[in-house]
């Protein structure tokens, strides 16, 4: 519709000034209205045909006022818009386009690609090199390299073989294509380099933590031995302790009581108290009457022999 009142607009815009600007006779006004309709006519049938597409096809004026909204960031608006348009043109290759282009530039990456795919396979030449461009961006910032990279060759490719692709706007985006493609690239080789030296760096600690480990179980096995071996110290050391001691005590045993042969004397026996028996007290009792009655005897001896002694008489 927008266009159609273009094209109306720029149509007076041509012919008014000419015929305002001719001065109307009686004799000529026939021929400058022959001359008016004529070319008016040529104009007549596009602009009808422009009048009647604008409300046979709305999705068309829809499409328009998307990207409108899309160039002034307003990128809500103009997906609304699109998505509408889409409705009377479901098979759209530019309105996938224009759909996936506006989700990529909000970041819903995986409906961009979504839309993207769709148009792949386009039979224009140049949407078709610019989608599998924008794939290979969508799937580079989703951090599927080597789809990135496909998609980049796909698009160089497409501009060496496909007729229709040579212009200006499309060479551009063949060296785009080929820079980014050798950026991933080199990303890629970056980030493998990156990972081996991780991996080695990871393998190195692994095996200074596995060293640690085994001097920490070695440690612990001979604190755990420790107690024992300690016990076993201790005991050896107290019978040390207890052979000294008794070599002592019978050293000084040997110094305090003489020998037999020194002395001459045997050494007292500790009394110990025992229980007679019949035997022994009958001898014991033998023994003391033997010693009484040789007593006895000795006495009488001794008054025998004794001088008789006399009185003196005075």
């Amino acid at each position: 519709m927008l266009t159609t009142l273009s094209v109306v607009t720029t149509t007076l815009a041509h012919f008014l000034p000419e015929l305002l600007g001719r001065r109307v006779g009686t004799l000529n006004f026939k021929l400058i209205m022959i001359e008016f309709i004529t070319k008016l006519r040529i104009f007549i049938i596009p602009l009808a045909c422009l009048f009647l597409i604008g409300w046979i096809d709305p999705a068309t004026d829809k499409n328009e006022e998307g990207r409108q909204l899309y160039n002034e960031g307003e990128y809500g608006e103009a997906i609304s818009k699109f998505t509408d348009a889409q409705l009377d043109l479901p098979e759209s290759d530019s309105l996938n386009f224009n759909i996936a282009g506006t989700h990529y530039k909000v970041g819903k990456l995986p409906e961009a690609e979504k839309s993207y795919k769709g148009i792949l396979d386009s039979k224009d030449a140049a949407l078709k090199t610019k989608a599998n461009y924008n794939m290979g961006n969508t799937m580079y910032k989703q951090g599927k390299f080597n789809e990135a990279l496909d998609f980049y060759k796909k698009a160089i490719k497409s501009t060496e073989k496909e007729p229709g692709v040579n212009s200006d706007e499309i060479k551009g985006i063949r060296e785009d294509a080929k820079y980014n493609y050798e950026f991933v690239q080199k990303k890629m080789e970056e980030m493998k380099k990156e990972q081996q030296e991780r991996e080695e760096q990871e393998d190195q600690d692994k095996k200074e933590q596995d060293e640690q480990d085994e001097q920490r179980q070695g440690d612990q096995q001979e604190e755990e031995e420790k107690p024992d071996q300690q016990e076993q110290r201790k005991q050896q050391q107290q019978n040390k302790e207890e052979e000294e001691q008794d070599k002592g005590d019978k050293g000084g045993q040997e110094k305090e009581q003489p020998s037999e042969q020194e002395s001459g004397e045997e050494p007292s026996q500790p009394y110990e108290k025992k229980e007679m028996t019949k035997e022994e007290a009958e001898r014991i009792l033998d023994a003391l009457k033997q010693s009484e009655r040789s007593a006895r005897d000795m006495q009488e001896k001794e008054e025998k022999s004794t001088p008789f002694m006399i009185e003196k008489n005075w």
